[in-house]
């Protein structure tokens, strides 16, 4: 894990512990990070596509779908 110095808005931080559960500033912020990675994730998924889709349909929405790389 890395080790940095950041600027924490005090009030975006008791927010989430709110949501998130009481912890330490580290553990809430990276909960919130993963929380943002779960739902950019989440964002295209469409239930009739990924549930009741066949695999090929499945398949062929996520690529649809798939963010550009970074070049």
């Amino acid at each position: 894990m890395a080790r940095t110095t950041v600027d924490v808005d005090a009030d975006a931080l008791a927010a989430a512990r709110t949501v998130l559960g009481p912890g330490s500033l580290s553990a809430t912020v990276n909960a919130a990070l993963r929380e943002v990675a779960r739902r950019s994730v989440l964002i295209d998924f469409d239930v009739e596509r990924d549930i009741d889709g066949s695999p090929a349909e499945v398949e062929a929405g996520r690529e649809e779908h798939k963010p550009a790389q970074p070049e």
